[in-house]
């Protein structure tokens, strides 16, 4: 990569006005000349928080994705140099830079051209301004790309080329925050409060025998010391290191003291990742697939591994099953425009164990179920028989063709999964999606505060149990992408529904609008905005919808499986521990609890019951002395009144086992042998 000083040569002309920095770029004379000038930011408060809008470097990557999406690529390719991590490359195929364009990219950073008549004469916008040239719904619009990079690196080099155009264009940018000295950079002009300069750059313009190539490569070869140490896990690895050494040395306080594990799965670890040194692989990766898995199979291997740890833990979570590495792949496959590692909600059919329903936009309307045929996807069961038969478009083939992330040598996609999974014998059957769609009439709203129309369809899925447990929530994509995670609050929904809230994975495709309520990190929304008050209401009410129907089925089927005569004989413990639990979870009944030899334990954790080993009661003489069944009536108790104050909650099954039998051993001591 030219270096600084190259960066800064005296021989290349400097030039800061736009327009005669694009005619120079575009003068045949100039080409293999390079020219200089300035970033320059559009606004001054963007340019104060260049050095931390974004919180990790999976943020930064997920703009570069969005962009390479306005581009109308079809193709984003990006290498990490994993385990190291001391350089990073992007390339995509979309439409490239032009003389203009780039001119533009530099000198009006937080100013987008997007979404505007200069947009289009620029073209980077289609005729359609809320679109890309090829028909694309546009996902950017604030114009902060080249800060994401400067998460990444100070220092970087952009090269692109537009299709059927003889040149090529190549950047040598280096950048700078707010609070470094401005004196270092040659030609330093402020012109006023609204200018800034952030930064240097020199393009120059070289002629291509490629004509019909076309796309931007992002060449970052000196990525920020921190970043390399947050995608290796440095912390984490350091602290492991830590603690196995203290077990080595029988330092059993220090090593308790420590309660970070190894992740199950990982990319490695290096003692250093400095360009140019020589590094040492100290940790070989352990990643849950083989060199032989199809890379398009690759994040589905991934989802596997996370699901397989539902066998230690009724939750199992991504931050003790994956390192930082991995963790930034499953984040980059929810935020980015790309297509789910199964099957979309709107494509699932009946033979995936599910019961269909049509959420109602009244306030305090109710859901309608909506048959589904043999082999009839969602879309097509709600556009033949369902309420206003609407038709729901999310997951259908865009204008611009297909989009596909490639990281390393994984296929991004979108790791959320529609399984049934079973939580205890009082549960049902079969999963529950809730599916619907809303465009509200603002029209009575003032024009300065409505932002534009809302319009959105989305889902509710209800199975036993979320795998992995970050999966729980809402998580809203504007436009195909997200900026933030799921929110287990699904909008700070007021209920004590802890329970069944637990047992629901929601997404909401917004079509048109909220982008404006988007916090420039785009991680967060401004809640005063009208879109977010709409949509969290909208939200809550299918959530309202969805466990109103739950409880409504789940209490037939209790009354089923007990019949009258045994739903009357309950023992005065049991009547208590079902009154804690109500008032705890605002549920009916508590879920029972399996205790067992090891081999039904075993079976009944993989339906997502809580269990117990038989020995764990057997070893208390007081409870085997018991008449029958009462020793194990007192620990199912024991554990249902654990589970509704959520004692037990985030433990794997081995931690649940032993604390109940500590607490067993207080009350009633073991058998002495």
């Amino acid at each position: 990569m030219t270096n600084e000083n190259e960066i800064r040569t005296k021989s290349a002309e400097y030039i800061e006005n736009q327009k005669a920095l694009a005619a120079y770029l575009a003068d045949p004379d100039s080409s293999g000349k390079p020219v200089r000038t300035h970033l320059q930011a559009s606004d001054r408060v963007i340019a104060r928080v260049t050095d931390g809008i974004y919180r990790e470097p999976a943020s930064a990557l997920r703009e570069l994705i969005s962009n390479a999406w306005d581009a109308d690529a079809t193709h984003v390719t990006i290498l990490t140099d994993a385990p190291r991590f001391a350089r990073i490359y992007v390339r995509d195929d979309g439409n490239g830079m032009s003389f203009d364009t780039l001119s533009h990219l530099v000198k009006n950073i937080g100013g987008s051209a997007k979404r505007s008549a200069k947009g289009e004469d620029l073209g980077v916008t289609g005729a359609d301004l809320d679109k890309s040239p090829s028909g694309r719904q546009l996902i950017g619009k604030i114009g902060i790309g080249l800060f994401s990079i400067s998460q990444l690196a100070r220092r970087f080099r952009i090269i692109t080329k537009v299709k059927g155009e003889k040149y090529r264009l190549i950047a040598e940018i280096s950048l700078r925050t707010y609070a470094e000295d401005a004196g270092e950079f040659d030609h330093a002009e402020v012109e006023g409060d609204d200018q800034y300069i952030s930064g240097v750059v020199e393009i120059v313009s070289q002629p291509a025998d490629d004509v019909d190539s076309h796309g931007t490569d992002l060449i970052l070869e000196d990525v920020k010391p921190r970043v390399r140490d947050l995608l290796r896990d440095s912390d984490r690895w350091s602290q492991v290191f830590q603690r196995e050494e203290a077990e080595k040395d029988g330092d059993r306080e220090a090593a308790n003291s420590i309660r970070v594990q190894r992740p199950m799965f990982h990319s490695g670890w290096v003692a250093t990742s400095s360009p140019g040194v020589a590094t040492t692989v100290e940790v070989p990766s352990h990643y849950p697939w083989t060199d032989e898995t199809d890379i398009g199979d690759r994040m589905a291997a991934l989802m596997d591994a996370v699901e397989e740890q539902g066998k230690k833990t009724d939750r199992p979570d991504l931050s003790s099953t994956l390192d930082a590495y991995l963790n930034m792949l499953w984040t980059l496959g929810l935020s980015a425009p790309v297509r789910y590692v199964d099957s979309h909600p709107f494509d699932l059919k009946a033979s995936d164990q599910l019961d269909l329903y049509w959420i109602s936009n009244e306030q305090k309307g109710q859901s309608t179920a909506v048959p589904m045929l043999p082999g009839e996807t969602v879309r097509e069961a709600v556009k033949a028989r369902g309420p206003g038969q609407r038709e729901l478009r999310d997951g259908l083939t865009q204008a611009g063709g297909d989009f596909r992330v490639f990281i390393d040598s994984v296929e991004i996609k979108h790791p959320v999964r529609f399984k049934y999974l079973p939580a205890g014998e009082r549960n049902l059957s079969k999963s529950l999606l809730f599916v619907g769609s809303y465009s509200p009439d603002l029209s009575k709203v003032s024009a300065d505060r409505r932002g534009g129309g809302l319009s959105l369809e989305g889902y509710a899925f209800w199975t036993g149990r979320i795998v992995p447990k970050e999966n729980n929530g809402v998580l809203v994509r504007i436009r195909g992408a997200s900026g933030a995670s799921f929110d287990p609050t699904f909008f700070n929904y007021q209920v004590s529904e802890l329970t069944r809230l637990r047992q629901i994975t929601s997404e909401i495709f917004i079509r048109r609008g909220l982008d404006a309520a988007l916090n420039i990190d785009r991680e967060s929304f401004n809640f005063s905005h009208p879109h977010v008050q709409l949509v969290a209401g909208w939200v809550q009410r299918g959530i309202r919808q969805l466990t109103n129907k739950h409880k409504d089925l789940a209490a037939k089927l209790r009354k089923d499986r007990l019949g009258t005569k045994a739903a009357q004989e309950i023992t005065a413990l049991q009547s208590y521990v079902n009154k804690v639990w109500a008032e705890r979870q605002a549920d009916e009944l508590p879920p029972e609890v399996t205790i067992a030899d090891a081999p039904v334990v075993e079976v009944a954790r993989n339906q997502g019951k809580v269990a117990l080993h038989k020995k764990t009661v057997s070893s208390i003489k007081a409870l085997r002395q018991m008449p029958s069944g009462q020793g194990e009536n007192k620990v199912e108790a024991l554990v249902q009144v654990l589970l509704a104050y959520d004692v037990l909650q985030g433990m794997d099954y081995a931690e649940q086992e032993a604390l109940v039998a500590a607490i067993l051993y207080v009350f009633h001591g073991v058998e002495s042998k």
